[in-house]
């Protein structure tokens, strides 16, 4: 169903700068001299009329950034939101097939060849900003000169077990750190962006859903339009147009754009008009929230419960961290909780009444959340049934379906060794409290000649390590068992562990 937010994408934060300006040339734009330049006059706040230019130089021999790091470029956000959000140095880490994953590309030396010199192109571009890179921070516009990508590394690592790899650095802009930790960001539908084949199309969406503000209808002078794509400097309208159409039709065929119109002021300016389809207008926002370390755990605990990301980080947002991390943990003291995520969902919101243990967060505080909000009188088991227009979680849809009991399994020594290992050499490039939620509760339960078998709590555990760790986990297991190697995650829990909590 449309709408439905269980149906709605997962959206990568994308800082807004970058979403704005150009940046990369698509559309057969070229630059003999390997500049881009763009110029705007905006009016602030206090009515002044504010000039800015934003001017973008290509590093020599490397040319301006383009069609293939746009993509890196997007790719990069995803490996940033997979790590919970930007480094406090600055430094972010991965290795280049986990990068070639999320490019959907193949992992010859070429390709591997390409990426590098990318991430070296997006280092050695040099970015001009004379009151046109806006700092959330001090609510100001940039004068200064600067990199997207500050410097990039790539060295061998040995992990405890003797076995080399190949592990990328990249050091980003301290404004761009800034500006994402200040949450100038986006929410930028990553599975929609890589559906589509043309640089134009990916870019023109990227601009206009940042433009548009959440709303369904946006309109642009074409000329600007030309400019912030960038395409190549065409004189008329008639040709502009042309240009734009491929793309216009595929961001129609995919859903993103209803119509697209012309129009032609009494000033003789020529406008293109957007009509945002209700489908992907109807996908609700990413919620801005400060992206600090309490903030980022309550949340990916929410999604380990099985809470969906925008699920997640709306509870964080309306009732804060703490309280979210309270009842997340309290659920496991709960017993006969077939619905975690819609028990921890409904605790949350109604403020429940718990004895929580001292180790609990927030035991040592008020026992009781909210003094003043009644505890239900009702089992709030009743309440884990949601109707059609309740914007819960994925497992939380209408209809009385109960998520069945995991299988119990005894975990295998030889698995566990194996898991273990492969766990060590990949925790470098994974972020410490992913780590602990994701991965605490696994353990390797079959090794059956190159396959190896491991056990989630759950099944929202499962599709999250497989989509967002599989590469870098496969690319370890690689390492250990040859090339042969085949990594299967299925939900159970370990024999031992119910019999404990039921004795």
């Amino acid at each position: 169903m449309a709408g439905r937010q269980e149906d709605r994408a997962y959206l990568v934060k994308a800082e807004g700068n970058f979403e704005d300006h150009p940046y990369f040339t698509v559309g057969n734009q070229r630059s003999g001299e390997g500049i881009l330049r763009y110029s705007s006059t905006i009016r602030t706040r206090d009515g002044q009329e504010l000039k800015q230019t934003w001017t973008v130089r290509a590093v020599q021999g490397l040319g301006l950034p383009g069609t293939l790091d746009q993509d890196v470029y997007v790719a990069l956000l995803q490996i940033i939101d997979r790590q919970g959000g930007v480094p406090e140095d600055g430094w972010l880490s991965f290795s280049l097939y986990e990068l070639m994953q999320l490019l959907r590309r193949t992992h010859g030396g070429r390709d591997y060849r390409q990426i590098k010199e990318s991430l070296e192109r997006l280092a050695g571009t040099i970015i001009q900003s004379k009151n046109a890179f806006y700092r959330k921070s001090t609510k100001s516009y940039l004068d200064d000169t600067f990199h997207l990508l500050e410097r990039v590394q790539h060295a061998e690592s040995t992990d405890g077990s003797g076995k080399r790899g190949e592990r990328t650095w990249v050091k980003l802009s301290e404004y761009f750190v800034d500006s994402y930790n200040a949450n100038y960001l986006k929410g930028l539908d990553a599975d929609f962006y890589w559906s589509l084949s043309s640089s134009v199309a990916k870019r023109l969406y990227r601009f206009v859903d940042k433009k548009r503000n959440q709303q369904r209808r946006w309109e642009v002078d074409l000329f600007s339009l030309r400019d912030r794509i960038p395409l190549s400097s065409y004189k008329y309208p008639s040709k502009i147009r042309e240009k734009l159409e491929p793309a216009h039709e595929e961001l129609t065929h995919k859903g993103f754009f209803e119509r697209v119109t012309y129009r032609k002021t009494s000033e003789g300016d020529n406008l293109v008009c957007y009509a945002i389809a209700e489908d992907f207008s109807n996908r609700r926002p990413a919620v801005q929230l400060e992206a600090t370390p309490e903030v980022r755990i309550a949340v990916e605990r929410l999604k380990a419960e099985g809470l969906r990301s925008d699920a997640a980080e709306d509870l964080v947002y309306r009732h804060g961290p703490e309280r979210c991390l309270r009842y997340a943990e309290a659920v496991t003291f709960r017993k006969n909780v077939r619905n975690r995520a819609g028990w921890v969902r409904k605790a949350i919101e109604n403020g429940y009444e718990l004895d929580v243990p001292d180790a609990l967060p927030g035991g040592a505080l008020d026992t009781h959340l909210d003094a003043g909000t009644a505890a239900p009188t009702a089992d709030p088991q009743m309440s884990l049934v949601w109707g059609d227009g309740d914007p819960a979680g994925r497992r939380e849809e209408a209809g009385g379906n109960e998520e069945a009991p995991p299988m119990r399994l005894r975990p295998d020594p030889a698995a566990e060794e194996i898991w273990g290992w492969v766990v060590a050499d990949v925790e470098d490039g994974i972020d410490t409290t992913a780590l602990r939620i994701w991965f605490d509760g696994s353990f390797g339960t079959a090794l059956e000649g190159h396959t190896l078998t491991v056990a989630v709590p759950n099944a929202f555990a499962k599709e999250y390590i497989e989509s967002r760790f599989g590469g870098v986990l496969e690319e370890a297991l690689t390492g250990r068992l040859g090339e042969d190697a085949r990594l299967e995650v299925i939900v159970g829990e370990r024999a031992d562990e119910r019999a404990g909590q039921h004795a």
